[in-house]
């Protein structure tokens, strides 16, 4: 068996409802911060194998505190790295609509085809974290794995890995610096925890 914990980064200044942000490399603000404190403590007694990454900084500050209370060292998965919203970063989905009208009416009548202008297609985001996630069970089937990620990533995977394809994406949400806890076993995922600190 596999036991996941899925955690998302703690917050960004860029985390508003609304906005889209991916790929925009930015560091965790005060919350942030305050929010990874709360998990380092809250995942004290977990025991833990092996830390997983986002490259992004928000991931890896999130993910450096976990693993210097456990003593291990944190290792990129480059393929859990958040959309790529393109020419959309930082903005809200207003002024997106306002400056690439084409490029979001597309994504509005197509949402799994959508390409964000000079962004990353969702399907090819989707099927990016799908194959990633395949790969990690398959080389720590056993072990007890933390993946520090972001919320469209974990959303990819529940879907993926309960068989509810693209669909499932928009029926989960996760909360910044909190974890999740998926154990996987022959093929079959039970969620065990879900938001937890």
């Amino acid at each position: 068996m596999l036991k996941l914990y899925i955690i998302r980064h703690g917050e960004t200044d860029l985390n508003k409802p609304g906005v889209f942000f991916g790929s925009k490399d930015i560091e965790l603000n005060e919350a942030g911060k305050r929010q990874c404190r709360e998990l380092e403590k809250a995942m004290e007694n977990i025991e833990l194998d092996v830390i997983l990454s986002s490259p992004l900084k928000r991931c890896m500050q999130t993910a450096q505190g976990i693993a210097s209370t456990k003593g291990l060292k944190v290792d990129i998965v480059e393929e859990m790295r958040e959309m790529d919203f393109g020419l959309w970063e930082g903005c809200h989905y207003h002024d997106v609509a306002r400056l690439y009208p084409d490029d979001w009416k597309k994504g509005i009548d197509d949402w799994k085809n959508m390409s964000p202008t000079k962004g990353e297609c969702f399907r090819d985001f989707y099927f990016r974290v799908k194959n990633a996630l395949e790969k990690i069970i398959r080389i720590y089937y056993g072990k007890n794995v933390a993946l520090i990620t972001h919320g469209g990533c974990m959303r990819v995977m529940i879907s993926a890995l309960l068989g509810l394809k693209e669909d499932g994406f928009w029926n989960f949400y996760f909360e910044h610096g909190k974890y999740s806890l998926l154990e996987i076993e022959q093929g079959h995922c039970t969620i065990k925890k879900i938001n937890c600190i």
